[in-house]
């Protein structure tokens, strides 16, 4: 009887330990999602007001402010042309991927 208890007490500890890990786990992966989620939207609002500015830039040399939008959105079409035709490339892809993987899920031997 005595093994008995002292195995249910074991396998208690095992699964509190167990069940502290994963808790540990999930929370650093949401922590790290979430400051990703506020890169991206600090990161958009610097495209957003620095495409407005280079707009502006743009319109002045050129003293038309239609022109230097136009300019400035033809700029963004060649990018987005590029991004298209590159879209399938196996080493772009396995690069963000292996990069966001890195930032969002850590290594065993790379904790905090």
């Amino acid at each position: 009887m005595e093994i008995i208890s002292t195995l249910k007490k074991l396998i208690e500890v095992r699964f509190k330990i167990l069940k502290s890990e994963i808790t540990d786990k999930i929370s650093s992966m949401a922590a790290r999602l979430g400051i990703l989620v506020l890169m991206v939207l600090s990161a958009s609002f610097i495209l957003l007001f620095g495409s407005i500015s280079l707009a502006f830039y743009f319109s002045e040399i050129y003293e038309s402010s239609s022109i230097g939008f136009l300019l400035l959105t033809g700029i963004y079409l060649v990018i987005f042309i590029l991004l298209y035709l590159l879209r399938n490339t196996g080493f772009i892809q396995k690069s963000l991927k292996n990069s966001l993987s890195k930032y969002v899920f850590l290594f065993e031997n790379n904790k905090d």
